[in-house]
C-alpha cells in the first residue's frame, strides 16, 4: 500500500512538473514571468517603469496611488517617460508567489483589462483570473503590478517594458546597471540575450540613488527567433523517468527486506522522535480538529533557540507592543527585521486562531505571518515587521509619541487600505472570516504610511452561506467597538467588522479615541459611537461635523471629503446589522473620497506642513 502511495505521488508530481513547464513555456512567450518572493525579504521599496501616453503627472499619481513625489521623469532619446515608486509586497495572485503592487483602478466605459494594463500601467499588469468579470463600468477593481525587491539594501529593483528598438545594452544604459545583472534576473532574456519583444516585462537592478542616464539612440530592430523551451522539457522528463525507475527499484528492495525482518522475531523497534513541528500538529489536532495549516508552502517553524537569540532572550529594550495575549518584541532572523509575538502556552486557542487565519490569507494589506516556534511553556508567532507602528499612536496625541499628525489624504488612504485587508478575509478567501477585534491598535502602518490589518488571536470562521452567524461563547473584544448584536445576543457576522471599522473611521475624522470623557460629566464615558449619530441627528449635519474634526488637521482638508467619509462612518455604525453595509460595498466610494482628496490637495498647492502626500503620509 505505501509502494502504491509513493509510485502515486511521483506520478503526481511527474504530472504537476509537466503542467508547470508548459505554463512557464506559455508566460516566457507572453514576456511576463513574476518576481518570486525570497523568504528573507517579504516587502520593499520599487521603482515601475511607466511608458508615456500623454497622461499629466497628476492623472499618473491618480493611476498608481502614489503621490506627485514620487514619480520622476526620464529622458529617452524622443520622448519623456517616468519612473514611479512603489511600496512592492510579496503576495500569492492566480497562484503565483511573488512581488507585487495593488493599486486600486476605476473602470471607465469601454474599459478592459488588457487595454487598463497596455495603455495606463505599460503592459506590467498581473492577471489574477477574474478581471474580465470584474471590470464593470464605475467599480473600483485592483490591479496587480509587477514589482521585485532585493535583500541588499543599496539597490530597487525596476520593472520595465521593452520598447521598440530596445536592446539589453540600451536598457541598462538607461536605468543605469549592467548586462549581466539584467541576464542574472531574467530567465526569459537568459537563454538568448540578443533576442527580445516589444512588451516583455524584465526585472533591472539599479543603484539606489543612481541618476538616469543620457538618452538611448535608437537601433535597427532585430530579427526574432523561435523559443527552444521543449528540448529542455524532454530533458528534465528523461530525468524523472529514471529517478522513478529508481525509486521503483529501492520500494522492491525494502519490501523484501520488511519481508525478512517480520520472520526474524529478534528485529528490534526503533524510538521515533517528535520534532516541535510534529508536537505543534498534535496540539493542533486536539484543539482544532484540523491540520492543514501545516501542509502551508509559507511559515516557516523556528526553534526557540533562534527566537531568543532574535530578541536577544527578549530583552526589555526590544519589547515593542503587549496585548491582552502575548507580548510584542522586536527581532532579526536571518537579516530580516521580524516582530515576534511571545505566548503563554495557556493560550493556545488564541496561538490556533491566529496561526489557522495568517497561514491561508496573504494580502498586501492583512500583516504577514513568517513562521511559529513552540517550546519552554510558550507559543511564538513571527511576523513581517511593520516599521511605524500602529495607527492609535499616529492619531491620539502624535506628539507625544514622536510622530507628526496625519494629513488628511494620509487618512484617507489608510482607511481605504484597511477596508481592503477586512474585505478580504470576508469575501476573497476559501474560508469566510470574522475578525472580530478590528481597532486603530490592531491597525499597523509601514514606512510609507500604508495599512495592515493585525491581530488574528479572535478571528472566527463563518460559513459561505445566507444565515451566516455565528453565535459566541462569551464577550471579548474592546469595549467602544462592540456592535449591539453581539453585547445583547453573542451574535458575530462579518457586520460585526463593518460596526468596527466605522469606529476606526471615526477616529480618523475626530483624532479622538473609541470612548472619550463626557466633558458635561468628566467621571463618564461617551463613545464615538454616539456623537457620529448626534451629527447626523441635527439639522445641520454639516456644522455639527466641522466642531469634532480633529484639530491636528488644521483645516487642511476638503469638507465634502470629510463629510463622506462621516456618513460612511455612520452608515457602518447602524444599530441593526442588517442595515450596515458590507465591507465591499464602501470600497468603491472611499476610493473616490481618497482620490478627491489628492486632487483637493494638488489644487491647494501642496506647500502647507498638513500636505505632503502619501510617501510620508503626512
Amino acid at each position: 500500500m505505501a509502494s502504491h502511495t509513493i509510485l502515486q505521488s511521483l506520478f503526481t508530481m511527474l504530472a504537476a512538473l509537466l503542467v508547470r513547464l508548459v505554463a512557464s513555456d506559455q508566460l516566457m512567450a507572453q514576456g511576463i514571468i513574476p518576481f518570486n518572493c525570497s523568504p528573507q525579504i517579504t516587502t520593499c521599496e520599487a521603482s515601475l517603469y511607466h511608458i508615456n501616453r500623454g497622461h499629466q503627472v497628476e492623472e499618473l499619481a491618480s493611476f498608481y496611488s502614489v503621490n506627485s513625489t514620487q514619480i520622476k521623469p526620464i529622458s529617452r532619446s524622443n520622448k519623456q517617460d517616468y519612473l514611479i515608486t512603489v511600496p512592492c509586497s510579496c503576495s500569492t495572485i492566480n497562484g503565483s508567489t511573488a512581488y507585487f503592487y495593488t493599486t486600486p483602478y476605476t473602470v471607465k466605459l469601454g474599459d478592459t483589462f488588457f487595454n487598463v494594463s497596455s495603455q495606463i500601467y505599460s503592459g506590467q499588469a498581473w492577471k489574477a483570473g477574474d478581471e474580465e468579470r470584474l471590470f464593470i463600468t464605475g467599480d473600483v477593481v485592483p490591479v496587480n503590478l509587477l514589482c521585485g525587491c532585493l535583500q541588499t539594501e543599496s539597490q530597487v529593483v525596476i520593472t520595465y517594458t521593452v520598447q521598440d528598438q530596445d536592446t539589453i545594452s540600451d536598457i541598462a544604459s538607461l536605468l543605469s546597471s549592467t548586462t549581466n545583472e539584467i541576464l542574472s534576473m531574467n530567465s526569459i532574456v537568459a537563454q538568448n540575450p540578443r533576442f527580445i519583444d516589444v512588451g516583455w516585462v524584465l526585472f533591472v537592478p539599479t543603484k539606489k540613488d543612481a541618476s538616469p542616464a543620457a538618452p538611448v539612440p535608437t537601433k535597427e530592430p532585430r530579427r526574432r527567433r523561435r523559443r527552444q523551451t521543449w528540448p529542455a522539457i524532454v530533458g528534465v522528463l528523461s530525468i524523472l523517468i529514471v529517478m522513478l525507475i529508481i525509486a521503483v527499484v529501492i520500494i522492491l528492495l525494502r519490501r523484501k527486506k520488511s519481508r525478512n525482518s517480520e520472520e526474524d522475531p529478534k528485529t528490534v523497534s526503533k524510538t521515533i522522535t517528535i520534532t516541535p513541528a510534529s508536537s505543534l500538529r498534535n496540539l493542533y489536532k486536539e484543539n482544532m480538529q484540523d491540520v492543514s495549516i501545516f501542509e502551508s508552502e509559507r511559515p516557516i517553524i523556528f526553534s526557540v533557540e533562534e527566537i531568543e537569540a532574535a530578541t536577544s532572550n527578549f530583552a526589555a529594550t526590544k519589547k515593542i507592543g503587549e496585548g491582552g495575549y502575548g507580548t510584542v518584541f522586536y527581532g532579526k532572523l536571518s537579516g530580516q527585521e521580524v516582530a515576534i509575538k511571545k505566548m503563554k502556552s495557556n493560550k493556545s486557542h488564541e496561538f490556533f486562531a491566529e496561526l489557522k487565519v495568517l497561514c491561508k490569507v496573504h494580502h498586501i494589506n492583512v500583516v504577514e505571518l513568517l513562521g511559529y516556534a513552540s517550546g519552554d511553556n510558550h507559543f511564538y508567532l513571527v511576523y513581517e515587521y511593520v516599521k511605524n507602528g500602529s495607527l492609535s499612536d499616529h492619531l491620539h496625541d502624535p506628539l507625544l509619541k514622536g510622530h507628526k499628525p496625519l494629513s488628511w489624504t494620509a487618512r484617507t488612504q489608510i482607511a481605504l487600505d484597511a477596508a481592503k485587508g477586512i474585505e478580504y478575509i470576508h469575501d476573497h478567501t476559501k474560508a469566510r472570516y470574522v475578525h472580530r477585534d478590528i481597532k486603530t491598535s490592531n491597525i499597523l502602518l509601514d514606512e510609507t504610511l500604508r495599512a495592515k490589518v493585525a491581530d488574528f488571536g479572535m478571528a472566527k470562521l463563518v460559513e459561505r452561506s445566507n444565515d451566516d452567524e455565528l453565535i459566541a461563547t462569551r464577550l471579548v473584544g474592546t469595549p467602544g467597538y462592540l456592535p449591539p448584536e453581539f453585547v445583547k445576543e453573542l451574535q458575530v457576522t462579518t457586520r460585526s467588522d463593518v460596526f468596527a471599522f466605522g469606529v476606526v473611521l471615526a477616529e480618523l475624522i475626530t483624532g479622538q479615541r473609541a470612548l472619550i470623557r463626557d466633558s458635561r460629566e468628566p467621571t463618564k464615558m461617551k463613545s464615538l459611537i454616539t456623537v457620529i449619530h448626534k451629527v447626523f441627528e441635527e439639522e445641520d449635519p454639516m456644522i455639527g461635523l466641522e466642531e469634532i474634526i480633529d484639530e491636528n488637521l488644521k483645516g487642511c482638508y476638503s469638507m465634502a471629503e470629510v463629510y463622506k467619509m462621516a456618513e460612511i462612518a455612520d452608515w457602518c455604525l447602524s444599530e441593526d446589522a442588517m442595515h450596515r453595509p458590507e465591507m465591499g460595498d464602501i470600497l468603491t466610494p472611499l476610493a473616490e473620497i481618497k482620490i478627491s482628496s489628492i486632487e483637493y490637495e494638488a489644487s491647494s498647492g501642496g506647500s502647507n506642513k498638513m500636505f505632503s502626500g502619501l510617501l510620508d503620509g503626512r
